[in-house]
């Protein structure tokens, strides 16, 4: 597995206008760039938040997703998204999750 490939994925969308410019432009183009296996490149594709972060991928990356609406994660489906085949957690009823909120 190499979570850190997804992490720095992640991580130059946030720093690197061009990069991020690239990825929302041709998403497929810029994955084949990074050593995925394809579990993750399917978990990236199909914007499974909770299977990404099931494998370790940070928390505060991830935010990025739908920051930057990649791989149709968006504000509306994020936390629908992330409780996705994970288990039960009274926090997402109690709304104490850590999410990072953006302004557009």
């Amino acid at each position: 597995m190499s979570v850190y490939q997804i992490n720095k994925l992640l991580y130059r969308t946030d720093n690197d206008p061009d990069f991020r410019r690239r990825i929302l432009a041709d998403p497929a183009a810029v994955l084949d760039e990074f050593a995925l296996t394809a579990e993750e490149r399917e978990a990236l594709t199909a914007g499974a938040v909770g299977k990404l972060y099931q494998m370790g991928v940070h928390t505060f990356l991830l935010n990025h997703l739908y920051r930057y609406e990649l791989f149709g994660v968006n504000r509306d489906n994020y936390l629908a998204r992330i409780r996705e085949g994970m288990p039960y957690d009274p926090r997402f009823e109690q709304g104490n999750l850590p999410v990072q909120r953006f302004v557009k």
